[in-house]
């Protein structure tokens, strides 16, 4: 977890497809909160 005042890691996430961003970018215009969902591809 990231302190105040600590710099955000140089990664890319992508909004979409072919929509990459970095994470700087992202919360240029204030802070967001990001959900990271798995096994969208499985049944269960």
């Amino acid at each position: 977890m990231l302190e105040p005042g600590d710099r955000i890691p140089d990664a890319k996430v992508f909004l979409g497809p072919d929509e990459p961003l970095t994470m700087r970018e992202l919360v240029e215009d204030g802070p967001k909160l990001l959900v990271f969902y798995l096994f969208d591809w499985s049944s269960t």
